[in-house]
């Protein structure tokens, strides 16, 4: 692994973006995912919200899951949280949702890039081939996307 990244000190920065406030993290590991994502909202200050549990635990919204397609879930996430950055993990029941959509995935990629609302959003998502290989451009100088392989360890 060449440089790898330090996702506390990414997420920790995410806030000062002017934009590209989003960012994602593919987790190989999705049975650890979800106590991942909340240590990195402990080390950071973060708040963690895992979106299987919430839809479980509310439902209102696991009535509506159909409903929430890439805008909707960008809408409801701003309104989720008060803190400077919004660690979300268990979206794989969403993103399985989406897959009879084309450009789903092209679209929460282009969200993530162009995302400057408060909260920040961190996703943490299981291994996405397609979504691991979207191009984001070269004028960015942003992450918008890191393997979980090549972060420094929690």
């Amino acid at each position: 692994m060449n440089n790898p990244v330090n996702i506390v000190q990414l997420v920790q920065e995410l806030s000062s973006r002017s934009r590209g406030r989003a960012c994602v993290v593919l987790t190989h590991d999705y049975q650890r995912q979800k106590e991942w994502a909340a240590e990195l909202a402990r080390q950071t200050g973060s708040e963690h919200i895992d979106l299987l549990k919430l839809f479980i635990q509310e439902k209102i919204l696991g009535d509506k899951v159909a409903q929430f397609l890439v805008p909707k879930l960008f809408d409801f996430l701003e309104s989720r949280s008060q803190a400077p950055v919004l660690i979300i993990s268990g979206m794989e029941f969403l993103k399985a949702t989406w897959t009879g959509q084309s450009n789903a995935v092209k679209q929460f990629a282009s969200r993530i890039q162009t995302w400057n609302k408060n909260p920040c959003l961190f996703f943490v998502l299981q291994y996405d081939k397609i979504l691991a290989t979207y191009d984001f451009g070269k004028r960015h100088q942003y992450i918008y996307i890191v393997d979980q392989r090549e972060t420094l360890a929690l």
